[in-house]
């Protein structure tokens, strides 16, 4: 059986984390869906090109800014 890693908030990864799993956003309905279209919602993988407020993340083909606060809303885990 496969275990599963403890999710922590995307602030807290570094581009050295190499590619998450995105578990759970918690925002209002608004931001959720947004960030959803964008490809940040559960089950996707993103990772952390540069750190900073804004950081830039990389989802699928794409690359995304995306502000600290938000950062702090979307959880996540390293993939094993």
């Amino acid at each position: 059986m496969k275990t599963q890693l403890p999710s922590a908030p995307l602030s807290t990864f570094t581009p050295h984390d190499g590619e998450l799993e995105v578990v759970e956003v918690h925002d209002n309905d608004g931001n959720v869906k947004r960030m959803c279209e964008l490809g940040i919602c559960p089950g996707k993988r993103v990772s952390i090109v540069r750190q900073g407020d804004p950081a830039i993340l990389s989802v699928g083909e794409s690359r995304f800014a995306l502000s600290g606060e938000l950062l702090t809303r979307v959880y996540v885990r390293p993939i094993a």
